[in-house]
């Protein structure tokens, strides 16, 4: 019987200067290989053959609850402000492309093997969950493109595979900054000590734009981000609810954005905190019946300000 090789294992993601670990027993995470077909057709006989397309490259990773993955996720670029490093808002920058070359690897310790995408960037932005026993990070994604300064067809165009003895490339797994906890939420004087049924939810809304030349993909620019956070509400009554909400009373959205915006200050157990910058409430219901406290989901989302042109952080994470 000829010999077998069985590939099994974990893998830890690397990129930057951060090592991030999968959640979970046995947490998956995934590198799809997207060869794009082009179809040559022939009215006399169908179907001839393919062509060479696009060829890229997408990697899907739920990292552990650790808190050092917000600086390496959130970016200043994303106008996130993480620990003292400033937001930065940058719509229409460049994310992956020429002079911009960011490889992403994944690590497998069980025989140290090592799969390099050779040029990426974040293609989507984990939701965060906050509530005592919920998984923090939700899975993110991570686009891959060709090495701008090679051809299609070249060796290690789109990624690099090492079968064995490849050194780990960095970050060390700690519990020092596990977070995994009870989360509350303080929205201006009126409504402070907020607590979620469940969980609060960050719920990033994030674009990028991929760029082609002869239908390979060679660019990539961020097009759009903001952030909403959102839970069904334990504390507030349901007359402060309708309140906050304004449809009933004239305090209609958007009318408390600009320099009268109020922050949404998310706060854990430990003392961690994630602010929503200049927050206002929408949505909610009621409901009646079932397990279920019967206060319906309220979203908080949040408007750009800008200072002297500037734009300000969206969202703020503590250190």
């Amino acid at each position: 019987m000829a010999s077998e090789t069985l590939y099994a294992g974990p893998a830890k993601l690397y990129r930057g200067t951060i090592g991030y670990f999968p959640e979970g027993e046995g947490g998956e995470s995934k590198f799809e290989i997207n060869q794009e077909k082009i179809a040559v057709n022939s009215a006399m006989h169908g179907r001839l053959r393919y062509n060479q397309g696009d060829a890229t490259g997408e990697i899907t990773h739920k990292p552990t609850d650790n808190w050092k993955n917000m600086a390496g996720i959130f970016l200043p670029e994303f106008g996130a402000k993480v620990g003292a490093t400033p937001a930065a808002l940058s719509i229409g920058k460049k994310l992956a492309g020429l002079g911009t070359v960011v490889p992403t690897k994944l690590w497998v310790p069980g025989d140290a093997r090592m799969y390099t995408a050779v040029c990426t960037y974040i293609a989507s932005l984990p939701q965060l969950h906050l509530g005592n026993g919920k998984a923090l990070f939700d899975t993110f994604k991570i686009g891959c493109i060709g090495d701008p300064d090679k051809s299609l067809g070249d060796a290690d165009f789109l990624y690099t595979i090492t079968e064995s003895a490849a050194a780990d490339p960095g970050g060390v797994m700690a519990m020092d900054d596990f977070i995994q906890e009870i989360w509350t939420a303080a929205w201006g004087e009126d409504y402070t000590a907020m607590q979620a049924e469940e969980e609060f939810v960050v719920v990033p809304e994030y674009k990028v734009n991929v760029y082609k030349v002869q239908k390979l993909s060679r660019l990539v620019k961020l097009a759009s981000v903001s952030y909403m956070v959102k839970g069904r509400l334990v504390g507030p009554t349901h007359t402060e609810i309708d309140a906050a909400i304004g449809i009933n009373g004239g305090r209609l959205l958007g009318s408390a954005f600009g320099a009268e915006g109020t922050d949404l200050v998310l706060t854990s157990q430990s003392g961690k905190t994630i602010t929503l910058k200049n927050a206002d409430a929408v949505g909610a219901g009621f409901e009646f019946g079932g397990t279920k406290l019967g206060t319906g989901e309220v979203g908080f989302v949040n408007a750009l300000t800008l200072t002297n042109g500037t734009p300000d952080a969206l969202i703020e994470f503590s250190a």
